[in-house]
C-alpha cells in the first residue's frame, strides 16, 4: 500500500532508523540460535539478547527498544510478568511472545500484555516478517503519543450484556460455535481481540482470516472460553467509558458493517468488509479510556460545533482514532487490509493505490449510516469523499446504498 503523505508518496515499508529488537530467553543456547536465525538483519535491525527477564529489565533501563521478543516459560521472571512490568514502564514498546507452550491457561495470562505471539520453532520468515510488520506500524503512527496509548491498554471496553451473553453461551454444553460467533460479531473489542487471535503466528494457522466468523470457528469454543471467558478479557464495565455511548457505538458499527457488507462488490471481500465496519471505529474505544478524560471533552466540542470527531481530534491531538485504531490493531498483528481501512476510514482519498475495495465499502457505509441516523444528507454534511468515491466508481451508487442505509435505521427504530 502506497498513501499520500505531507504532499509525496510514502512506502510502508521505509524504516526511517534502525530499530532496536530486544530478545529475552533463559537459555543462552535459545538465544544462539536466534542470532544465528536472524543473522542477515543485522543492517535492518539493532539486535540485543538478554538472558531471563531481570536482565531484558536491565537491557531496557540502558537503553529503550522499540520491540520486545520474549519466551513465555522462564524461572524467576516468566514472560507474562516481564511483559507486564515493560507495558508499565514503557508502553511504546511492542510486546511479542515467542513460546511453545500452547497452553491455554498460559496464553491466558499472556494475551493481556502481548501484542503479538509466535510459536516455538519458529523460522526466519515467520519471526522476520512479524516483526517487520510490527516495525511497519510503528513507522506509519510516530506519535509517540499514540503508542503511549495503545501500549498502556490492558483491554478494550466491552458492553456487560455481551461479555454475560459469551459466558452464558461457553457454559452451556448445548451451545454451538455458531452462537458464539454471533456474539463476538456484535461487539467491536471481542472482534478485534478474536482478529488478532487466530492471526497471530501463535496459532500457526495456515491461512490468515479477516472473517470474525471463522475466526470463532478457527479458535474453538474452548479456546474462547479460556481466553475471552477465563482471562477476562475484556471487561464488564462500561462507566469506564467516559463521553462515549457503548450502545450507540456498537449499534452504529453492526449498521455500518452489515451496509459495508452489502456494498462490496467483490463477493470474496464481502466478510473482511464487514469486519473492516465492526472494528472501524475502535481507535475512539482506546481514546475514551485514557484517563485524562480529554477524549469526552473533544466528543463535546465536536457535537457543539458540527464537526466530525476526527477533525476535532487532529487538532486537539494531531491523531485521529482512525489512527490510533490502525496503530492497535497493526501490533496486534490484525490482517493488514483491516488495519488499512480503519486507518483511512474518515479519509479515504489518502490510499492513492492498491486494493480500495474495502476501504470503499466502509467508508460509503460509515457516512451513509452516520448521516441517517442524524437525519442529514450524506453528501452536503460533508461525510463523504465524494471524489474518492467517483475514482473507485461507487459514486453512481450512493442513492441506491443511502435508500439501503435509511431502511435499516427505520427498522431498528421500529
Amino acid at each position: 500500500m502506497r498513501f499520500k503523505a505531507e504532499g509525496r508518496h510514502q512506502s510502508m515499508s521505509t524504516l526511517p532508523t534502525k530499530r532496536r529488537i530486544l530478545f529475552v530467553d533463559d537459555e543462552q543456547n535459545v538465544l544462539d540460535g536466534l542470532r544465528n536465525l536472524l543473522r542477515k538483519q543485522r543492517n535492518v535491525w539493532d539486535m540485543c539478547f538478554a538472558l531471563g527477564g531481570r536482565a531484558a529489565l536491565e537491557e531496557m533501563e540502558r537503553t529503550p527498544v522499540d520491540v520486545i521478543v520474549s519466551d513465555m516459560r522462564m524461572p524467576g521472571m516468566d514472560g507474562a510478568e516481564l511483559l507486564t512490568r515493560v507495558k508499565e514502564t514503557y508502553p511504546g514498546t511492542a510486546r511479542i511472545v515467542l513460546s511453545g507452550h500452547a497452553e491455554r491457561e498460559a496464553i491466558a495470562r499472556v494475551i493481556r500484555v502481548a501484542h503479538q505471539f509466535l510459536s516455538k520453532p519458529a523460522d526466519a520468515n515467520t519471526v522476520r516478517s512479524v516483526i517487520e510488520r510490527t516495525c511497519d506500524y510503528l513507522t506509519l503512527m510516530q506519535d509517540e503519543g499514540i503508542r503511549r496509548v495503545v501500549g498502556s491498554m490492558v483491554k478494550l471496553p466491552s458492553l456487560p450484556a455481551t461479555y454475560w451473553e459469551l459466558t452464558r453461551l461457553a457454559d452451556d454444553p448445548d451451545s454451538a460455535i455458531a452462537d458464539m460467533a454471533k456474539v463476538v460479531e456484535t461487539d467491536p473489542a471481542m472482534s478485534v481481540k478474536v482478529l488478532q487471535l487466530v492471526n497471530s503466528a501463535y496459532f500457526g494457522l495456515a491461512q490468515r482470516t479477516e472473517s470474525i466468523a471463522k475466526a470463532v470457528t478457527y479458535l474453538g469454543i474452548e479456546n474462547l472460553k479460556g481466553l475471552l471467558v477465563a482471562a477476562h478479557v475484556f471487561g464488564a464495565d462500561a462507566h469506564a467509558v467516559d463521553g462515549i455511548s457503548l450502545d450507540q457505538l456498537r449499534n452504529e458499527a453492526i449498521m455500518t458493517a452489515n451496509l459495508a457488507r452489502q456494498i462490496a462488490r467483490d463477493p470474496k471481500y464481502a466478510d473482511t468488509a464487514f469486519a473492516a465496519g465492526i472494528v472501524h471505529d475502535v481507535g475512539k474505544l482506546v481514546l475514551a479510556t485514557d484517563p485524562s478524560k480529554r477524549y469526552s471533552e473533544i466528543l463535546r466540542k465536536a457535537k457543539e460545533t458540527g464537526q466530525r470527531p476526527a477533525v476535532v481530534e487532529k487538532a486537539e491531538l494531531g491523531l485521529t482514532h482512525g489512527q490510533v485504531g490502525a496503530y492497535l490493531l497493526g501490533v496486534w498483528g490484525v490482517p493488514f487490509i483491516l488495519a488499512e481501512t480503519v486507518a483511512f476510514h474518515d479519509c479515504p482519498g489518502l490510499v492513492l493505490e492498491g486494493n480500495r475495495e474495502v476501504l470503499a465499502a466502509v467508508h460509503l457505509a460509515e457516512g451513509l449510516t452516520e448521516s441517517a441516523l442524524a437525519g442529514q444528507d450524506p453528501v452536503d454534511n460533508g461525510t463523504l469523499d465524494v471524489t474518492f468515491l467517483a475514482e473507485v466508481g461507487l459514486l453512481k451508487d450512493v442513492s441506491k446504498w443511502q435508500a439501503k442505509a435509511l431502511d435499516m435505521v427505520q427498522k431498528r427504530s421500529n
